[in-house]
């Protein structure tokens, strides 16, 4: 119908049904909010901003399937991920963000 949004389903008009296709990846995480829980700001090598919601005992892989599920392009190109201050390269991703020492922190996605 002339004048609706791709995905509405009744012409974008109240009442119409959105209809949602999503893949799903194995790089998404729950965060459960009966624990503590962080949030990670991550900037990106192309300039982009994002946050993530943690808990304490997600691992520093987690951030690493985040920016991959974010943005699938990184995945064709090696990056490193970091803290900016201090300044060091985050390359154990066994660990937690809490023994990283990641709480509210900022970390840098760098091109290798």
């Amino acid at each position: 119908m002339p004048g609706s949004f791709p995905g509405v389903e009744g012409g974008g008009e109240r009442g119409g049904s959105v209809r949602t296709e999503r893949t799903s990846m194995n790089t998404l995480f729950e965060v459960d909010q009966s624990l503590p829980t962080t949030s990670v700001q991550i900037r990106l090598a192309d300039g982009t901003r994002m946050v993530c919601r943690m808990n304490l005992t997600h691992k520093v892989q987690d951030i690493r399937n985040f920016i991959n599920a974010s943005r699938p392009e990184n995945l064709t190109r090696s990056y490193t991920i970091g803290t900016t201050f201090p300044n060091r390269t985050l390359e154990d991703g066994t660990q937690s963000i809490e023994q990283a020492g990641l709480v509210n922190s900022v970390i840098v996605q760098r091109w290798a």
